[in-house]
């Protein structure tokens, strides 16, 4: 009991990475073909994450630079990185922020994916 009080006192991450649980109509369990991504701080938000299929070539850039579109709209909206990425499916919980802070937010997203497949291909060896 004193583990599970001590990993209460832990600070929740900011991003929190996982695939969809799906029940099918027979009741078998599968997974999702998407990666989410929970964001737990303000704004407050969750999003299916796509690796698109035309990867750009590599850049010599450390630096996420991603652009959302339909801001307006938060059910069309999207966020597209030229590393490969996307975020699709918003849903929000708090009131949208201004443009240039949700982009930030989405661009450290994207830098902190690339770092955690980074380390997990890396575990794969």
């Amino acid at each position: 009991m004193d583990e599970i009080e001590d990993l209460s006192d832990l600070p929740m991450p900011r991003f929190i990475w996982g695939f969809a649980v799906i029940a099918g109509k027979g009741g078998e369990v599968m997974h999702d073909e998407f990666e989410y991504l929970t964001h737990t701080r303000s704004p407050r938000f969750t999003c299916r994450v796509v690796e698109l299929e035309d990867m750009p070539a590599e850049s010599e850039e450390d630096a996420i630079d991603g652009r959302i579109v339909h801001e307006d709209d938060p059910s069309r909206m999207f966020y597209i990185t030229d590393a490969g990425m996307a975020l699709v499916n918003f849903q929000l919980f708090d009131k949208m922020p201004d443009k240039q802070k949700f982009k930030r937010i989405c661009d450290e997203a994207i830098a902190n994916w690339m770092l955690r497949r980074e380390f997990l291909d890396e575990e794969e060896d």
